[in-house]
């Protein structure tokens, strides 16, 4: 069965399947899908978490071994597989076959995906998938359905904007969906609940200038943490706040990620080049060094890193300062890479 990532919560509330395959490009999508699996099965009681991410070589009788020789009074298990690159080679197709023809019990498995082109979702593997579970379809918002989107994400937070304001919220923030709902979550802290006009939105929507969001995507791009850190402590003293930052900083690192993505799955990096647009086009160069020397982990961890600024940022985890993890992220990107080079996966 296939459904879209924004229909899956209902279908979580009526029945809770043993297998998930999340698949799509759209990071908050994605992440969003992902969140609401986990959750549901904690609390069907799957709290023992496994989490494997499919780099490179991998050892496939590893990643399944012990789900057949469970001891009857073992917890719940929740099984995530992460795959970036959409390819899990020759034996992992036959092992995921193997492994989605016969479920085990007491388990429940949630398989991330990049997007997928044509001919892989035609594949054996993906097919047996699909055939076994639920797929998650993380895709992006046509931009004529963004206004909508945002008005309904507006509801949740007992907001009602008018017509005018949520087609300048939808070109404000170009189709980044995790920037569209950052605007939206500072909306609802700054606004009481209720109707919300263009003046309202233009008055509480805080721009960071051009010059400053320029400045903290060039430091990502040169692994620059000092740099980083000094333009986000004073945009931080300045009384900025948190979601104005991170969806700027979030767009260069997804940027990046997919950029990454793409050459893993066999792009070439000067055809990736031209095919970037706008300020990113202009700055070709930045990225491609960018690309060279991160990895493919580096930006999966500074992108989950800042999943969790976003929640200290709500309040929803109470562990750690959104500033201090904002600038764990640059370090994270600024670090050199375990293999001395940035082409590892």
């Amino acid at each position: 069965m296939n459904i879209a990532a924004d229909r899956l919560p209902d279908r979580l509330a009526h029945e809770l399947a043993a297998l998930y395959i999340v698949v799509g490009d759209e990071p908050l999508a994605a992440l969003e899908a992902s969140d609401a699996i986990r959750a549901a099965a904690r609390a069907a009681g799957h709290v023992d978490r496994v989490v494997h991410t499919v780099q490179g070589r991998t050892n496939w009788q590893d990643i399944f071994a012990g789900h057949d020789n469970r001891s009857l009074f073992a917890e719940r298990r929740l099984t995530e597989i992460r795959i970036p690159t959409g390819k899990p080679g020759v034996d992992g197709a036959k092992a995921l076959e193997a492994y989605v023809g016969k479920l085990p019990e007491d388990t429940l498995t949630l398989i991330n995906l990049p997007g997928l082109d044509g001919k892989t979702r035609q594949s054996r593997w993906f097919s047996a998938l699909a055939k076994a579970g639920v797929v998650v379809e993380a895709q992006s918002i046509e931009r004529a359905a963004l206004p909508g989107w945002i008005e309904r994400r507006l509801a949740r937070q007992g907001l009602h904007a008018e017509r005018d304001a949520l087609t300048y919220l939808a070109d404000r923030v170009e189709g980044n969906l995790l920037a569209a709902q950052q605007e939206i979550d500072k909306l609802a802290l700054l606004l009481p609940a209720g109707k919300v006009t263009m003046a309202d939105i233009e008055h509480a929507v805080v721009d960071v200038s051009r010059l400053e969001a320029d400045a903290l995507a060039d430091a990502l791009y040169a692994g620059d943490a000092a740099r980083f850190a000094q333009i986000a402590l004073d945009l931080r003293d300045s009384g900025e706040v948190i979601p104005a930052i991170l969806w700027q900083v979030a767009s260069a690192v997804q940027l990046l990620l997919r950029l990454k993505l793409a050459l893993t799955r066999g792009d070439s990096l000067p055809g990736l080049m031209r095919s970037l647009w706008g300020r990113d086009r202009q700055r070709a160069p930045q990225i491609e060094r960018a690309l060279k020397r991160l990895t493919l982990p580096q930006l999966e961890t500074a992108l989950a890193t800042l999943a969790r600024v976003d929640r200290q940022s709500k309040g929803l985890e109470r562990m750690g300062d959104p500033w201090d993890s904002l600038l764990e992220m640059a370090r994270t990107l600024a670090a050199p890479a375990h293999n001395g080079t940035g082409h590892g996966r």
